[in-house]
């Protein structure tokens, strides 16, 4: 495990969906394990750099990619870039099931509250995957947008699951 500075570890606990829309709530209570080949902070800048098999855990939460970039300004965590072939997210949804999700890159722009899901989005919940180019998730309000000019967007919705029938009574004789 690469021991960060404790800034670095803060953005990456913000960045990590556990906003209420996305994450089971347990997960925030549990602590987060981070990993990476390399990393790299400047002081100056702000910005760690982690390089090489960068996993992120935490309760139900695994991120895998090949890079992140965890930005700060001013004591507040500001960007989160995370890139791979591709980023791979798996969380668990309260009261929904698994949420998994590819993407060449995830960024985490904090300061406008979305997440930004670009090339080869991929997002699988359990009743449908959504498939683009581009996914905006807003952290605030829990809408998403999807697409882009001369791009399309897929869908894939399974139906309800059937309610199971009341055992019928046997004929008395």
């Amino acid at each position: 495990m690469v021991n960060l500075p404790r800034s670095a570890s803060a953005l990456v606990v913000i960045a990590s969906l556990s906003s209420p829309a996305f994450a089971a709530k347990t997960d925030r209570e549990q602590p987060m394990q981070v990993g990476a080949n390399q990393s790299q902070t400047s002081e100056k800048t702000g910005i760690t750099v982690l390089s090489g098999d960068v996993r992120i855990d935490q309760g139900s939460l695994m991120i895998r990619a090949d890079r992140g970039e965890f930005e700060q300004k001013e004591g507040e965590v500001n960007r989160v870039v995370l890139d791979g072939a591709p980023v791979h997210l798996e969380q668990d949804i309260d009261n929904q099931g698994r949420l998994k999700a590819d993407a060449k890159r995830i960024e985490y722009l904090l300061s406008e509250q979305k997440v930004v899901m670009t090339g080869g989005v991929r997002i699988e919940r359990p009743r449908g995957v959504l498939t683009g180019e581009r996914v905006v998730y807003h952290l605030d309000s829990g809408e998403m947008e999807a697409g882009e000019p001369g791009g399309r967007v897929n869908m894939t919705i399974a139906p309800k699951p059937k309610a199971a029938k009341p055992a019928t009574e046997a004929p008395k004789s």
